[in-house]
């Protein structure tokens, strides 16, 4: 099939440059080199080249490629309520989010790995990759409520009224740039550590990236409400001499043609429809007529001359409102009295010295990817692991041409489609699998929800790692809930939609026929009337845990009809 092709050549060409690693995170000890990739053609070849990976992580990308899975997004008009099981009436495809790209980053976490740390696949006995299966759901649950739903990949400017509320500062700022909720973003740096490839020590220095105060950055995406706030961006004062704040409201015209745009733009922009007028993604000038360009070269540009311009047809032919995402609808950029709009700034932040931005003058740190990557040291671990400084050091580099300390927003353009995934499994290998606080260990949760049936209805794996990636906690309480917090952090948002991501996902795999459940069923394993003649379902002998826990450590896979 097209998928089975597609997985193919994305596992060799992931493989391709890199050292092979067949034993858990905790160790890496190179075991082989796989060698140039076969011919497109031979698709069956490429296939066989599993067999050169690590058993379980071949076991694992060979189950996938049985998957078809289409991620969602939310539409303009959905509801609060909207979840992907209501994807029919609210949702529509992702653009950005793509399933071949998921894998591809898979395969190279799973066999290349990050920083001696991997994506825990499964056990390399027949029906081993189902941990894997499992802890893949258990990601996908938290991408798809974080980031997938709004198909963005840079962080959104969220802080609104309610944000505001509690911790002060402006509604919508620029400098939400700098850090939202209260939090300084160039501020998270990193501690001395271990190489743990090398066993070197890792001065805090030479891992984090160095803030740039002169450093140019626009973000790929931003929220696609109406009105919603245009993107993040950071520029020394020099260019930007204090951040604005949003006002999303006003009426920007996004379809058809201004009646004397002729007399103000030479083809093609003199017909385009007013909504294909805009500046971006990104740095990109390819949809702005010259005629604007000439005064306003850089969106950057644009933003410090549409302060206070309000909207309308008559400024955005000016060139000075309505163009800082295409289609925009309403919104515009404001100044606040006495200078830049301040960000937030909770007061035991501030004693810490991190105090409220009215610029945006190195606040280019702001999150990144399917699990939003944040901060200098964040970056800086990707580029010492992964990047520019990895190449530079000699070390095996999956992307030695991108500096995520230059460039963070590499992570979100088009020339990598899998480098969002692969940041968003950066945070999983590192912060996720390896968690072990108070008694909870992730790898033993994840373990037993397998053991214990692999059933949709227990939420022990996906409530784990909701409160790990929302709140750094495994036992957070659950939004509304009340009750004691742990940790102190706060309680998880979301939960429900979090647990509905990872049933809807499991149920794909189910469906797929890679879990080895029946499609439409929850657990792996439902009976035994393939090997026992009987029917299957002697409740009184056996309980369904202790059926599954048997047919599973005996490798046997049913369908009960």
């Amino acid at each position: 099939t097209d998928t089975t092709n597609t997985l193919a050549a994305v596992v060799a060409a992931a493989t391709t440059p890199f050292i092979i690693v067949a034993i858990p995170i905790a160790v890496a000890v190179a075991v082989a080199a796989v060698g140039a990739p076969a011919a497109p053609a031979a698709a069956p070849v490429l296939f066989a080249r599993l067999d050169a990976l690590d058993g379980a992580v071949a076991r694992l990308l060979d189950a996938l490629g049985e998957v078809q899975y289409t991620f969602q997004k939310l539409k303009s008009t959905a509801g609060a309520g909207c979840t992907v099981e209501q994807a029919a009436s609210c949702m529509e495809d992702s653009t950005l989010y793509l399933w071949s790209d998921m894998v591809g980053a898979l395969a190279k976490v799973a066999t290349s790995g990050i920083a001696g740390a991997f994506f825990e696949a499964g056990d390399d006995v027949q029906g081993g990759h189902v941990y894997g299966l499992a802890n893949l759901a258990a990601f996908l649950a938290q991408t798809m409520h974080e980031t997938i739903q709004y198909d963005a990949c840079d962080e959104n400017n969220w802080s609104d009224a309610s944000t505001v509320r509690s911790v002060g500062g402006t509604e919508y700022t620029a400098a939400a740039a700098c850090g939202q909720l209260g939090q300084s973003y160039q501020d998270y740096t990193c501690s001395d550590m271990v190489d743990p490839q090398t066993g070197d020590a890792i001065s805090a220095e030479d891992l984090q990236c160095t803030v740039d105060p002169n450093m140019v950055a626009v973000a790929e995406t931003s929220a696609g409400w109406y009105g919603a706030p245009g993107p993040l961006f950071c520029a020394p004062r020099s260019l930007v001499p204090a951040a604005p704040r949003w006002d999303y409201g006003g009426w920007c015209p996004s379809t058809g043609a201004s009646w004397d745009q002729a007399a103000k733009f030479d083809p093609p922009f003199d017909t385009a429809s007013r909504g294909a007028i805009h500046y971006g993604p990104g740095a990109s000038t390819a949809h702005v007529p010259p005629e604007v360009l000439s005064a306003k070269p850089s969106y950057l540009d644009y933003v410090v001359e549409s302060i206070d311009q309000g909207t309308g047809e008559s400024c955005l032919l000016d060139g000075t409102c309505c163009m800082d995402v295409a289609n925009q609808r309403a919104g515009s950029w404001r100044s606040c009295e006495g200078g830049g709009c301040p960000n937030g700034a909770l007061p035991d932040l501030v004693e810490r010295g991190w105090e409220a931005r009215t610029d945006v003058e190195g606040c280019c740190w702001w999150g990144r990817g399917a699990i939003q990557t944040t901060g200098v040291c964040n970056f800086g671990k990707l580029n010492y692991f992964l990047g520019a400084k990895a190449a530079a050091k000699g070390k095996a580099a999956l992307y030695p041409q991108v500096d995520f300390c230059r460039d963070p927003g590499a992570i979100c353009r088009a020339e990598h489609p899998d480098l969002k995934w692969v940041a968003g499994f950066f945070y999983w290998l590192n912060d996720v699998q390896p968690y072990d606080v108070r008694g909870g260990n992730y790898r033993a949760t994840l373990r037993a929800w397998v053991d214990n049936g692999a059933d949709v209805v227990d939420h022990s794996l996906v409530d784990f790692a909701s409160g790990v990636v929302n709140r750094g906690c495994h036992d957070a309480p659950a939004e509304g809930a009340g009750g004691a917090d742990p940790c102190g952090n706060g309680e998880v948002h979301a939960q429900e939609k979090r647990r509905v991501n990872f049933k809807h996902v499991w149920r794909a795999f189910t469906a797929a026929g890679v879990t080895g459940a029946p499609a439409g069923g929850g657990s792996c394993c439902l009976g035994e009337a393939s090997e026992t003649g009987g029917s299957g379902k002697d409740e009184d002998a056996f309980s369904r845990r202790q059926l599954f826990v048997r047919c599973a450590k005996a490798q046997v896979r049913f369908r009960v009809e």
